[in-house]
């Protein structure tokens, strides 16, 4: 069966822009929205084993909820592609051939995300490409040196691809005229059930990791690369996740839940989360060398999203593909240092997939 995509307008920005929805779709298998603020993924209809389909991300019914302010002082950052640098800094800053670049302030005393103004909050270029066995849509933006005082002006590609067989991908390409610092992903927020008054906890969760990055009262990665065995951090088989999430555990304690780095194995089949309940599966492949996992601990009702529902406390889980968190400031991790002639590249794939 072939792919389609389509578009139409979704509104305006309060400064005006013109921001259009593009939906991918294969009937009945698997439909993906996405908006050019901020490149963000809207909504997502997959099956569940009785083939019925439900809308499984967290998100909007409109515009207007990515601009209210219960929302953005939320600092969720629901759906969008998130930049320069995804997370937080030590002492918000970092330094590049012996300069120190002071980053601003944006969530308290913390730089998140990107900044004042990321990625998430820009209106993105497009275009759409539609072919016999797959359709994507390119995303590009140009972001100017000195854009939240981060060094170069990067050139940086979102493309999203659907193909025929319901496999759907994103493809990061970046490129920069200075020597700079790059680590990009994409903050969705998915509920396989398709009822987000209903919690995640009970969610099947492994993921091919054998260390994972302990994190300090600020959030931030401690530097140590910690094995997995013997904590419950270990995820290497399918275990529910309402057991590390209870588990008392001083690292869950720390972040009221899971919000840690997983120090992948290898791109083969990263990760598996899946919803006994509706029977649907996700199957995550990426080429990163991290995968940030957030159990949407800091979700607190505080707004009101899709289907007039205040989204509380663990109603969706993040996974984040990316390089470590704070990399710029551990010289130990995979660097994110982009060098002019050189090309930044990132992939990853998603396969849904149903249990009877």
């Amino acid at each position: 069966m072939k792919p389609t995509i389509s578009s139409k307008p979704f509104g305006k920005s309060p400064k005006g822009e013109e921001i259009t929805l593009v939906t991918l779709s294969l009937p009945e298998k698997i439909s993906l929205s996405v908006i050019n603020l901020g490149a963000t993924w809207t909504n997502l209809f997959i099956p569940d084993r009785n083939g019925k389909m439900d809308d499984v991300l967290l998100g909007f019914e409109s515009l207007d909820g990515f601009f209210h302010k219960d929302y953005l002082d939320n600092y969720c950052y629901i759906g969008s592609t998130v930049g320069r640098v995804a997370g937080r800094a030590t002492d918000n800053s970092f330094s590049l051939d012996g300069k120190t670049y002071l980053l601003p302030l944006n969530q308290g005393d913390t730089h998140l995300h990107g900044g004042i103004e990321g990625w998430d909050k820009k209106v993105w270029r497009f275009e759409t490409e539609e072919n016999e066995t797959s359709v994507s849509v390119k995303f590009t933006y140009h972001s100017p040196d000195g854009e939240e005082n981060y060094p170069g002006a990067v050139a940086i590609e979102v493309t999203y691809k659907l193909d025929f067989t319901g496999k759907l991908s994103i493809n990061y390409k970046g490129s920069t005229d200075t020597k700079t610092v790059l680590n990009p992903t994409n903050h969705f927020y998915v509920n396989l059930s398709g009822d987000f008054n209903q919690d995640i906890e009970e969610n099947l969760f492994q993921v091919q990791a054998d260390k994972f990055l302990p994190m300090n009262e600020k959030s931030l990665p401690t530097g140590e690369l910690k094995p997995v065995d013997g904590t419950v951090f270990d995820f290497r088989k399918k275990k529910v996740l309402r057991k590390a999430l209870l588990s008392g555990d001083p690292q869950i304690s720390l972040a009221g839940g899971i919000d840690h780095c997983f120090v992948l194995n290898g791109e083969n089949e990263s990760a598996i989360l899946s919803d006994p309940k509706s029977g649907r599966i996700l199957k995550l492949y990426t080429t990163s060398p991290g995968l940030q996992v957030y159990t949407g601990n800091y979700l607190n009702g505080s707004f009101k999203g899709k289907n007039d529902i205040a989204f509380g406390k663990r109603a969706a889980i993040c996974l984040e593909c990316q390089h470590f968190p704070d990399s710029h400031n551990h010289a130990h991790f995979p660097s994110i240092v982009l060098e002019k002639d050189q090309k930044f590249e990132s992939s990853t794939s998603f396969i849904f997939e149903t249990i009877s």
